[in-house]
């Protein structure tokens, strides 16, 4: 099995809200060679950003700490990541990282774990998992 983190997903664990505990779970699966982890490099960066609004430090701190757990980047290699990301945009209401991150699951086969706001809706091909406050 493998996971694909959100933004907001991490963000609840980063946060220490409700939800915290599943990701962190997850994490440990990812360190302990379960199930592997992986993070779109444009989630990673709205990641990075989020946070390092608040602190430089504490960004590269959790990226650092990300990596540590095993987390794969995943990037953009190739024109059907970007294209299938832009098809997900058009057709549901998503921002464009929340597409990457869909599409990136989609593309490894790999559930989505993201935070509990409704955005992702019925995506087709692709198990999502919801953590945090509904």
């Amino acid at each position: 099995m493998s996971v694909v983190f959100d933004t907001q997903a991490l963000l609840v664990l980063y946060m220490g809200e409700k939800g915290a505990e599943r990701v962190a779970e997850l994490l440990r699966q990812v360190l302990d060679r379960k199930i592997k982890g992986y993070i779109s490099v444009v989630n990673l960066a709205e990641l990075y950003y989020i946070l390092g609004r608040k602190d430089r430090k504490m960004a590269d701190e959790k990226e650092r700490n990300l990596r540590s757990f095993g987390v794969k980047i995943a990037p953009v290699r190739d024109n059907a990541l970007w294209k299938e990301a832009a098809l997900l945009k058009a057709s549901h209401s998503l921002s464009l990282a929340d597409a990457f991150a869909a599409a990136t699951a989609k593309d490894l086969k790999s559930k989505l774990v993201t935070g509990a706001d409704p955005e992702f809706g019925n995506i087709d091909d692709i198990q999502i998992e919801r953590v945090g406050n509904s």
